[in-house]
């Protein structure tokens, strides 16, 4: 009689627990509304919560031996409860005065509030779970005389697991919303404005205004505004945004020269430029995966006319070859330079190359020349830079030509000798040759490395055949040099080359393979700034390595705005776009003959051992005995059966007579 009170006890501290918390939830959650039943629900919650610990006390009490530890842990569950309940009181306007802490913030903080919260939501989640679940499994032995701990304890075990996991999902959720931080790992993803941007708006002397021309139909039109915002966040006094309808609005459609829908346009004063996005999500897609690099092209536009940047030709240069199957082109650097707002010419003899440079020339490009230029040439070169031109020299140690006049122009040394690596730090072609293929991830603090120098060793530029570079001991005194690339300390100058590192002639050190020259020209107003930046590669900026490391990009783009005087937009363009997979000749032969052939003979293999494995005689093993449970609840031992004795013939007596007989 006593059991069957006790199981009554039980599952009624189980049914009070949850209607009490239902009722304290519908109270406080649905019925906010109506005061009257909201105090009735609530209170009955308490009731039924606290009545369940009172349940839960007496059933311990008058619990049998086998049935008194799972009665504790249930006890416990039911306090955890009643504490959670009263966490969830100090969450309340009363109970925050009874506790004496503070209100909430008029912004919303509330660190207080937040961890009562939590921590109740976590004891709520712990009392219920592990309740339900251990009752189960305590129901499923009613019928048996005695009950099995180690079973309710599993069952509460594997409630609370899940309570836990339950919580910290909930926890994430919480903790997420108030990080107000906007995560997009889905296909139909949308750069974010990149620093580098940022800073060019801020940089604006008069406020730009954003035309947006979308259709509010299209999720393109959300996933555009959410980059402007970012963008303006901060800024709100140099960007406005504003929304219109190209069929509502004729009038400033045609203003600004636009035929169809799915345009931005930035304007700045009389001038406005134009940033196609379309209307349709899925061709839409590709623009919104490169949407920083796209408005930052139009920004540029916008902010300043354009430049003009001559690449000399002539001499071999890498922009004179434009068959995509060499390596040394250069169609990269042209498109680059249009990025940033520059109009691309050429400069050979014809042009001006050997009497003056252009008058509209912002830049003066030397990329790998594979011949001598001319006296006259170098001479124009450097009345250039005297007069505060701006150039930028790639000078490759491949070259069959003597290029030291064109370093000796900003005060450089170079000679055509290869820096090796001791050690190989990529490989291409997997021979010796490879030690020329330097990572170099070692940069200065100057303007035209700063961003790579801020993320150092995660953003390493690849060169492929690099000489080092020097200050000549007579250079000019009032020029700047700044070394802002360097190799690794494994790297050595190969002077008989033969790409190895001889004793005693060569020696191992961090070697300079770019630099920045700067002088200044002139005082006061009339005051000019000559700038150089000189690689000491020439194929770090050809198609092929612009197309292996995205950082060469960035480098070439760093070093193209420190000349124009706009260092302080430096900064990598945020992309969406999935960067290109490229295999050379031999990986692709070892990718091919690996799926075709390696793996369904690995397969096959596996199979085949597995197959031989299984055919493999054992040897027997004798039955275990059995174990049997006779009534009185003693585990027994049966011994194994006996294996059967031979049987032996029966003989006649008169043939053992016979025998005996004969013996």
């Amino acid at each position: 009689m006593a059991l069957n009170q006790q199981k009554r006890a039980d599952f009624a501290a189980l049914a009070a627990t949850l209607s009490g918390w239902v009722s304290v939830l519908v109270g406080q959650r649905v019925l906010v509304s109506n005061e009257g039943l909201a105090k009735l629900f609530t209170w009955l919650g308490v009731l039924g919560l606290v009545g369940a610990l009172v349940l839960r006390v007496w059933a311990l009490q008058q619990a049998a031996a086998d049935r008194r530890p799972a009665a504790r842990v249930f006890l416990g569950l039911s306090i955890s409860g009643v504490l959670a309940l009263v966490l969830y009181g100090a969450t309340t306007s009363r109970g925050r005065e009874l506790i004496n802490v503070a209100k909430p913030k008029l912004d919303g903080h509330d660190n207080v509030g937040a961890v009562l919260t939590i921590a109740w939501i976590a004891l709520m989640v712990a009392n219920v779970l592990p309740t339900l679940f251990g009752e189960l499994a305590r129901f499923s032995m009613q019928r048996a005389e005695k009950v099995e701990s180690r079973r309710v304890f599993a069952a509460v075990a594997a409630g609370l697991s899940l309570g836990a996991a339950l919580t910290y999902g909930a926890l994430f959720t919480y903790a997420a919303d108030k990080a107000n931080k906007n995560v997009d790992f889905s296909y139909y993803r949308v750069s974010r404005p990149s620093e580098s941007t940022k800073r060019m708006i801020e940089s604006l002397s008069e406020p730009l205004e954003v035309l947006v021309f979308i259709p509010p139909i299209t999720e393109v039109r959300g996933e555009v505004l959410k980059y402007l915002e970012d963008l303006r966040a901060g800024r709100g006094d140099k960007l406005t945004i504003s929304t219109h309808d190209f069929l509502g609005e004729p009038d400033l459609a045609k203003e600004h020269k636009l035929t169809k829908d799915g345009v931005l346009v930035l304007a700045r004063g009389k001038a406005s430029q134009k940033l196609e996005i379309g209307v349709e999500e899925e061709k839409a897609r590709r623009t919104l995966k490169k949407l920083d690099g796209e408005f930052q092209k139009v920004l540029i536009k916008a902010m300043r006319d354009r430049r003009t940047a001559y690449l000399t030709v002539g001499h071999g240069e890498l922009n004179e070859d434009t068959d995509k199957r060499n390596a040394r082109t250069a169609e990269g650097v042209r498109q680059l330079l249009e990025t940033q707002n520059y109009q691309v010419k050429t400069l050979g003899l014809a042009d001006g190359l050997g009497t003056e440079i252009p008058k509209d020339a912002a830049a003066v490009l030397v990329l790998g020349p594979t011949a001598r230029l001319t006296d006259s040439e170098v001479a124009t070169l450097q009345k250039f830079a005297d007069d505060g031109g701006k150039l930028l020299l790639a000078l490759d140690p491949d070259a069959k030509a003597d290029l030291a006049p064109l370093a000796a122009i900003v005060g450089l040394a170079w000679r055509p000798k290869l820096v090796l690596s001791e050690v190989p730090q990529a490989r291409l072609q997997g021979t010796s040759a490879d030690k020329k293929l330097l990572v170099a991830a070692t940069f200065s603090s100057h303007a035209s490395v700063s961003t790579l120098s801020k993320a150092g060793h995660s953003a390493p530029i690849l060169f492929a055949g690099a000489t080092s570079l020097d200050k000549l001991p007579d250079a000019d005194k009032g020029l700047l040099v700044d070394f802002n690339i360097k190799s690794a300390p494994l790297a050595f100058t190969d002077e008989n080359d033969n790409f190895e590192l001889d004793t005693g002639t060569e020696t191992k050190s961090v070697l300079n393979l770019a630099a920045a020259v700067s002088r200044k020209i002139g005082e006061g107003k009339d005051a000019k700034d000559m700038r150089a930046f000189v690689l000491g590669d020439a194929d770090v900026i050809s198609d092929f390595w612009f197309m292996q490391d995205r950082n060469n990009q960035l480098m070439f783009i760093e070093a193209v705005r420190w000349l124009g005087g706009e260092e302080s937009f430096s900064g990598e363009i945020q992309s969406e776009e999935d960067v290109a997979i490229v295999h050379t000749k031999a990986d692709d032969q070892a990718y091919f003959y690996g799926t075709i052939l390696g793996a369904p003979s690995l397969v096959f293999g596996l199979g085949f051992l597995v197959t031989m494995w299984r055919r493999k005689p054992r040897a027997s093993v004798p039955k275990r005995a059995r174990r049997r449970r006779p009534e009185g609840g003693k585990v027994v031992e049966a011994a194994a059966p006996k294996a059967a004795e031979p049987k032996v013939p029966a003989v006649e007596p008169s043939a053992a007579n016979d025998v005996g007989g004969d013996a």
